[in-house]
């Protein structure tokens, strides 16, 4: 039999390798879009959202543009969204009305934009594919040629910048038929694939990832009207999404500086007693420890340095349940790999400043020390 190596925080199997597995997450009328619409018919200022005849239909006549944000959470880096849509409010030589709603001014249109919205993150900034399109001489049947300007933008509050654009005129409807957009995100940026019967490579660009959970949707620009026939979400590893938490930096500081509880607060890696043929460091890591109902949860923060690319600030690291001896738990770790090692795992504090990660059945076990804060 060979022999098993397991690195703490990642197992590694000689016999076998890890491989991520990617999950896709459906929006359709097969599920009446729940992602994309979690409340009934919706009507506000400029804008109206609803199902009809199996799309989900939202239209925009503010002069803002509207997002709309799916409730799935994503924190693998990287993964696919794909959306099959329209915008029924592009037809050549038609005009659009719309209305400011703050002053009540109204304003006439030409060409109106859609898109796909991706890293979205917990403040509102995103990056998005825009759509839209544009007649060279509209009154010249001649020279007249109809194109799809494409174009990646990155928002960061009330700021705008164009990280890539192209002009497309075949493969695609120019009008109001459907077109399947997808963006593909990694490490290195995201590439932009669109299509109607068949999708075409168009655009690739750097762009950054914001810290913390993430999430897809599409958007509405002042005069349209978009008609989703079905949204595509894949997550290369779905490990990466059970493990995810809404925990940031910010929001631990905030709530650490009310908590009276003298077990939660920063943890950081102090030193390690290990078996070397069964258990590896997988990092130096900073910790978080926050109360939940039945004990408590560790929250990574840093420090990660094998499969350091699948650990995002904020996501679950491992959880300590309580037990009838003052200072000792029964406890799950989860290793670099998203594997939970939770076999004869206790974790002890003493002196309310060491955290010991005892693994028995290998030998070994793993300290932190309390710190003030996670940068200490």
């Amino acid at each position: 039999m060979r022999a098993r190596v397991i690195t703490i925080m990642s197992i590694l199997v000689v016999v076998s390798t890890f491989m991520t597995e990617g999950k896709s997450y459906y929006n359709s009328v097969s599920n009446n879009f729940g992602g994309l619409f979690p409340y009934p018919d919706m009507r506000m200022a400029g804008r109206y959202k609803a199902i009809e005849d199996n799309l989900l239909i939202e239209e925009n006549a503010s002069i803002a543009t509207a997002l709309t944000i799916d409730t799935m959470f994503i924190n693998s880096t990287a993964y696919r969204y794909q959306i099959k849509f329209a915008n029924l409010n592009n037809k050549q030589g038609k005009t659009r009305s719309i209305k400011n709603p703050m002053t009540g001014e109204k304003t006439t249109i030409t060409s109106t934009e859609w898109g796909l919205v991706f890293n979205y993150d917990l403040e509102g900034d995103y990056c998005a594919v825009v759509l839209s399109c544009d007649n060279s001489t509209p009154f010249n049947d001649i020279t007249d040629q109809r194109t799809m300007s494409l174009k990646v933008i990155q928002r960061s509050g009330s700021d705008t910048r164009e990280l890539a654009q192209t002009t497309l005129s075949k493969g695609i409807s120019l009008e109001d038929d459907m077109n399947t957009l997808s963006v593909d995100i990694d490490e290195r940026g995201v590439k932009v694939t669109i299509g109607k019967d068949e999708l075409q490579e168009v655009l690739e660009t750097a762009v950054s990832r914001p810290t913390g959970p993430l999430q897809v949707g599409y958007l509405v620009g002042p005069g349209s009207r978009v008609a989703v026939e079905r949204a595509v979400l894949t997550i290369e590893n779905e490990k990466q999404v059970a493990a995810t938490t809404l925990w940031t930096r910010e929001a631990l500081d905030e709530y650490f500086a009310a908590s009276a509880d003298p077990v939660e607060g920063y943890w950081k890696y102090l030193d390690r007693d290990m078996e070397d043929k069964w258990l590896r460091l997988g990092g130096r890591y900073t910790l978080a420890v926050v109360r939940s109902d039945d004990g408590y949860d560790i929250i990574y923060i840093d420090g990660a340095q094998v499969k350091k690319s699948l650990w995002q600030e904020g996501m679950l690291k491992g959880h300590m349940t309580k037990t009838v001896f003052s200072g000792n738990y029964d406890a799950t770790w989860i290793d670099a790999t998203m594997e939970p090692i939770d076999k004869d795992v206790q974790a002890t504090i003493e002196n309310g400043v060491i955290l010991t990660m005892n693994f028995p059945i290998y030998k070994s076990q793993v300290r932190f020390s309390k710190v003030l804060n996670a940068d200490d």
